[in-house]
């Protein structure tokens, strides 16, 4: 069974449970109880040996560990509870045999929840690096899963300043609620095939023979008059180009000449392909949406939610019934097709070549408030439209597609600030998100590339 927000595993040493000749497990139990009474309530099962294998997302029970019932002495703990804890907790303990052995068993004290208006549980001590305990500081411990966290100093600094001025405090809480982020790995050879696809398609307007001297084709250089001849062609050829603006002519180009175009016009294409298929890719995906819950008593007017992500992540929206296909990649214009009639001024080697590029972020319907993206070396920052947010009410939260290839370790952690305009403060959290593993890959005999789950 796994550690969750309601049920924490205890081991027991030789002296039971809580050893109280140590001030630093008074303090555990003292934070263990207000941190439970902080959130829904709970239990503290000791006799169990729980830990987190590689494999799990929380602790869990390895092994039971029963002791001997002497051990425990509910009065202390109860008089430790009552000293260290403010206001005063609901605590209940309840004693259970062993199956195997009866000289042996397991304790479990049960924690009730504050109600929110009665709220928050202090610890009225903290523990020094000496594992001592002293007066003059205070902590307020929260279960957060199957963990115990602590309020930040800019929360706490808020509960202060609000009830002395007799006002309610402000508690958010963000959690995913459906989708993820993508995490788009585009394989070398597949730019490699796209390109030399889009090159044979783009030549394929050439002739099947080329016509020009055999000496030309062979490399032997012209005579004199020859190559003068040559010259005067190219020279009525720049003439036309130049003065039948409104005229259809033919080629005026030579096939070398398309073929450099070609190859200009696919180096530019090159460097926008890997982004656009990542993108493509990751629209195909559900988008990652969160849930923002006001825990709070009081109305929160005009929340501001700021996001913080690895810079390896870009953000797009993706509009309903807009979904674009890994067929129909949006390759640029393309040179004019070798011997098609066009106006003679555009017959020349093309002075300017567009490459592929990302489109700019989606917007919705007209009126539609979608989040805003920031990107830098150091973060992509999402800011989400202010949204008013009742008392214990939650609001999902626009839909926004993350995708990318980040590098580094906290690629999964997800940072977020909130402020609001009729209260004081901003609650600062992180949270994980998940992460699907996507590749573009190009399988053999495939005209168009296509996803693997990875």
């Amino acid at each position: 069974m796994p550690e969750s927000e309601w049920v924490d595993f205890k081991g027991v040493g030789p002296k039971g449970p809580y050893d109280l000749s140590l001030e630093s497990k008074k303090y555990e139990l003292a934070k263990d109880v207000a941190a439970f009474a902080n959130a829904a309530g709970g239990l503290l099962v000791c006799g169990f040996k729980a830990t987190r294998r590689p494999t799990d997302l929380h602790e869990a029970v390895v092994e039971p560990a029963p002791f001997a019932k002497r051990l425990v002495n509910t009065e202390r703990y109860k008089a430790v509870i009552a000293d260290l804890v403010r206001p005063s907790i609901g605590v209940e303990f309840s004693w259970y045999d062993d199956p195997g052995d009866p000289d042996l068993g397991y304790l479990v004290i049960e924690v009730q929840a504050l109600p929110e208006n009665a709220r928050w549980a202090l610890v009225t001590k903290t523990l020094n690096e000496n594992g001592k305990l002293v007066t003059g500081g205070v902590a307020i411990p929260k279960r957060h899963g199957d963990d115990t966290r602590y309020l930040p100093p800019d929360t706490v600094y808020q509960l202060v300043n609000s009830g002395l001025r007799g006002g309610p405090a402000m508690e958010l809480a963000l959690a995913v609620a459906g989708g993820s982020a993508v995490n788009v790995a585009v394989a070398d050879f597949v730019i490699d095939a796209l390109v030399e696809r889009r090159r044979r398609a783009l030549l394929s307007s050439l002739p099947q023979a080329e016509q020009r001297p055999r000496r030309q084709r062979e490399g032997v250089a012209l005579s004199h008059k020859e190559q003068q001849a040559v010259d005067e062609l190219r020279r009525l050829g720049e003439i036309a180009a130049s003065s039948l603006s409104h005229t259809l002519s033919r080629e005026l180009r030579t096939p070398q000449q398309y073929r450099e175009e070609v190859d200009a016009y696919l180096e530019k294409c090159r460097a926008g392909l890997a982004p656009m298929l990542e993108q493509t890719a990751a629209l195909q995906r559900n988008p990652l949406v969160l849930r923002l819950e006001n825990r709070s008593d009081a109305m929160l007017r005009q929340v501001q939610l700021i996001l913080t992500l690895d810079p390896g992540y870009r953000a797009i929206v993706r509009i309903p019934d807009v979904l674009p296909d890994l067929s129909e990649f949006p390759w640029p214009e393309p040179p004019t097709p070798f011997g098609s009639k066009t106006l003679a001024a555009r017959m020349g080697v093309s002075v300017g070549i567009p490459s592929i590029g990302l489109p700019p972020a989606r917007r919705g319907p007209s009126g539609a408030r979608l989040p805003e993206y920031t990107s830098s070396q150091d973060s992509l920052v999402i800011t989400y439209p202010p949204v008013d947010l009742r008392a214990h009410a939650n609001v999902l939260l626009p839909p926004v597609v993350l995708y990318g290839c980040p590098s580094t370790d906290g690629a999964t952690a997800l940072r977020w600030s909130a402020t609001c305009t009729n209260l004081d403060g901003r609650h600062e959290e992180a949270i994980r998100m998940p992460v699907e593993q996507l590749g573009v890959t190009l399988p053999p005999d495939a005209e168009h590339p296509e996803l693997a789950v990875t």
